[in-house]
């Protein structure tokens, strides 16, 4: 899907830290209870409180929580038949191998009402739920009012009209895509990845990149020390709404989305069914925003009416963000990640 393709679908269709312990065995499957597998950290407070509570409230069935999605013990659990998970939530990158390997059972759309999502993320077998944005992210602080303030990866590059430490994500997915963007290349054309180019770019801005993060809060403490001026980081928008001096650009955004999945085998698939049909209404969807924060946006349509209007423009799933930006491409990732991987941990090393 191309990006203008991508925006069509969407616009038509839109006008972790704590841990959650359980004992899973085998042996179980009982008809009122289904086990999910998540991220964990507040994150997942805020499922439980948009989703889990009122869903065992309403139905009766008992959702017990775990974490550490892997596709890894995934794969394990199919091919074994020994499936202890019924939902897992895979980002849209890991959709292609757990695809490729049939590790995830078919949605039913006679249990799942999805009339209302984004055409873009609604497939056989996964349904996204929430829209992640990747946006350009700087301390205000660094760049006063008066001052000019950056909004394109290209200003990201210019270390002399905007200077100071920047800091990047230490993984090639996102990372690449904007290294291209800052060196001119087209949103609907960074597909298939020109990934020498890439690195070329990346060349230029190596010197001044003073941190590598690999943990998603890592960039709010770095902004807020002023040990990096810039970087792009998903969750801006909820440290600057709670009062955190930070500026944001969703100029050259990559968006993702992450999908409800249902394990082949799981044990309590049609319990899962009815929870991902629950999950995906827009009152529910609305409410992660309040719980989980602004990072996770709605992908149902009906979703950002119901959210607080002062919150409503800044959200990823707005149209008016979501055509500054592209979708990140799993199936362009799936099958070339490993490979990319290597080549960016030897330009570190270099």
């Amino acid at each position: 899907m191309n990006r203008r393709q991508f925006l069509k679908t969407v616009t038509a269709g839109s006008a972790a830290g704590l841990a959650f312990p359980a004992v899973i065995t085998p042996a179980r499957g009982a008809s009122k209870e289904l086990v999910f597998v998540g991220f964990g950290g507040t994150y997942q407070e805020g499922q439980t409180k948009a989703y889990f509570e009122p869903f065992e409230r309403e139905t009766g069935i008992k959702i017990i929580q775990t974490t550490g999605v892997d596709l890894a013990k995934l794969k394990a659990q199919v091919q074994s038949k020994r499936v202890e998970w019924d939902l897992v939530p895979l980002p849209n990158r890991l959709l292609y191998t757990a695809l490729r390997d049939d590790l995830i059972a078919p949605i039913n759309y006679n249990i799942v009402n999805a009339q209302d999502i984004a055409p873009a993320v609604v497939s056989e077998r996964s349904l996204g739920h929430i829209f992640i944005a990747m946006v350009l992210s700087y301390g205000i602080n660094a760049f006063p009012t008066g001052k000019p303030q950056p909004q394109t990866w290209a200003d990201f590059w210019d270390t002399k009209k905007f200077p100071g430490a920047r800091g990047l994500h230490n993984f090639p997915g996102i990372t690449t895509e904007i290294a291209l963007i800052a060196d001119g290349v087209p949103m609907d054309k960074l597909y298939p990845i020109d990934v020498p180019r890439a690195f070329k770019s990346l060349d230029r801005i190596k010197s001044d990149v003073k941190v590598w993060w690999s943990q998603f809060p890592q960039p709010g403490v770095l902004l807020k020390s002023g040990e990096v001026v810039m970087t792009p980081w998903t969750r801006t928008i909820s440290e600057m709404l709670a009062g955190q001096p930070f500026g944001f650009s969703y100029h050259g955004a990559c968006f993702y989305f992450e999908a409800w999945t249902v394990p082949k085998g799981a044990p309590n698939a049609e319990n899962a069914m009815k929870f991902i049909s629950y999950a995906i209404q827009a009152n529910r969807q609305a409410d992660l925003t309040k719980y989980a924060g602004a990072a996770f946006a709605p992908t149902n349509s009906k979703a950002l009416a119901l959210i607080d209007a002062k919150l409503r423009p800044l959200l990823a799933s707005n149209p008016d963000n979501m055509k500054q930006g592209f979708l990140l491409n799993g199936n362009w990732w799936g099958p070339n990640l490993e490979k990319v991987q290597e080549q960016f941990n030897e330009w570190r090393l270099r």
